[in-house]
């Protein structure tokens, strides 16, 4: 009975594999990229291109993606991503200030619902959401930059399948933590700022899509319709040009021969 127990959760799971996200696992189709942004971010049209770019480049080191502009096949994935949350910097709170409220707000409430442990329930909670902003606070010290706080819903879709082979929301501390510090010759500047953003947003899509089909990564990035021999190392890192050796003095003429005396 106990081995029993010990392998149901492994049972369990190899059970619930749905055999259409098994087959992608195996042998995945070309993947073709769509971003979705709401009409009230700023530049939402170069947010989208920016970000699907960073995606594409991104996912294509774990699996074929179909390139900008490039029709995709019949049997082509759709990774739907679509960001429902876009955030500046806005007021900063202290946390010391969310603690306090969040504690006497957690704390009224319970004890209207008659818990004697309203003391404690409002001290709890208010110390954790004063650390949760001292730490999203810390998050953003770190960079040299104040980035932007983006909620996105992604989903996977096989072609012809209204069910998403793979779902999954994007928080805003998930992308913060993925990004990287700036120089102080970057800080001020927004489209690098942007760029590092939509890098780390990538990072974050592409490693919750790896965690689920446990792909590999590739020797060389994968695009669909782009031919093995036309993305070649020597034209990202084309060879010096050999500078051509300077011509040989010519050789000094034979002195002339003398006639033997008879």
């Amino acid at each position: 009975m106990k081995r029993l127990l010990a392998v149901f959760p492994l049972i369990f799971l190899l059970a619930c594999q749905r055999p259409e996200v098994e087959a992608f696992k195996r042998n995945p189709a070309p993947v073709a990229i769509t971003f979705e942004v709401p009409a009230t971010v700023p530049a939402g049209p170069e947010v989208a291109k920016e970000y699907a770019a960073a995606l594409r480049a991104r996912m294509a080191t774990r699996t074929m993606v179909v390139p900008e502009g490039v029709k995709a096949p019949e049997n082509a994935a759709e990774l739907r991503v679509k960001i429902t949350g876009w955030r500046g910097e806005g007021s900063k709170p202290s946390p010391g200030a969310v603690g306090a409220i969040t504690g006497v707000a957690v704390g009224t409430l319970s004890a209207l619902a008659g818990n004697r442990d309203a003391v404690f329930d409002g001290f709890f909670w208010g110390m954790w959401a004063g650390s949760q902003t001292a730490a999203a606070r810390d998050r953003e010290a770190r960079l040299g930059y104040q980035p932007q706080r983006v909620d996105a819903q992604v989903a996977l879709y096989r072609a012809g399948d209204p069910e998403p082979l793979l779902a999954f929301a994007v928080e805003p501390y998930e992308v913060i933590d993925a990004m990287d510090p700036l120089g102080r010759a970057d800080r001020e500047d927004e489209f690098r700022i942007r760029e590092e953003e939509a890098k780390a947003f990538a990072r974050v899509v592409v490693f919750k899509i790896q965690e689920r089909f446990n792909w590999l990564p590739l020797a060389k990035p994968s695009w669909y319709g782009v031919k093995a021999g036309e993305a070649r190392d020597e034209d990202e890192f084309p060879e010096p040009a050999k500078v051509p050796e300077p011509p040989k003095a010519p050789e000094p003429p034979a002195p002339p021969e003398t006639p033997e005396k008879s």
